[in-house]
């Protein structure tokens, strides 16, 4: 099984109920843009490749003078795999691969004083990121429950923030 964030993100969110796929786009696009780069025409992709593998369905719905809309659901085999990339996600750790490290290997080559004007301002957009993902509401029960687990990544998030900062600070009294 490949370790798809996609797909388990999806099948995640319509766990805690059906849903039509602006929802879905929505909550990721305000709640999640932190944690996945799905786009709206990936997710609709995304969405119709399940369909098709059976582990989730879509009805069709109609309000009032709006226009149909498609709400999907999980199917019993789309729980079974939604479990199962769940568990090997949360088995298996993420190689931490930061293409900004690569700038760190070679910030010798700049002078001093540039190389702390760079790390300062890296510093102050990290604090912007913390300030943002400290505006993040809760979210148990806004979804569906049991959804904790995004208070968990955003709580995960800020703590990794955190340290990274803190780890910029040492490093730029170390350049002084």
């Amino acid at each position: 099984m490949t370790l798809d964030p996609n797909t388990l993100l999806l099948l995640g969110l319509l766990k805690g109920e059906r849903q039509h796929g602006y929802q879905l786009n929505d909550f990721i696009e305000k709640n999640l843009s932190r944690f996945s780069t799905l786009k709206k025409a990936t997710a609709y992709a995304a969405l119709e490749r399940l369909e098709k593998k059976g582990l989730i369905e879509a009805t069709t719905e109609q309000s009032g003078n709006r226009p149909a809309r498609r709400i999907y659901g999980l199917t019993p085999a789309g729980e079974a795999q939604f479990l199962e990339l769940l568990r090997e996600h949360l088995a298996r750790p993420e190689p931490v691969a930061a293409y900004s490290d690569l700038g760190m290997m070679f910030l010798n080559q700049l002078p001093n004083a540039e190389a702390h004007s760079l790390l300062s301002e890296r510093a102050a957009q990290m604090q912007g990121q913390i300030a943002d993902l400290e505006r993040v509401p809760i979210h148990e029960g806004a979804i569906g429950r049991g959804l904790f687990g995004v208070d968990l990544a955003v709580s995960r998030q800020l703590a990794l923030l955190r340290a990274d900062v803190g780890w910029l600070r040492q490093t730029l009294s170390g350049l002084k």
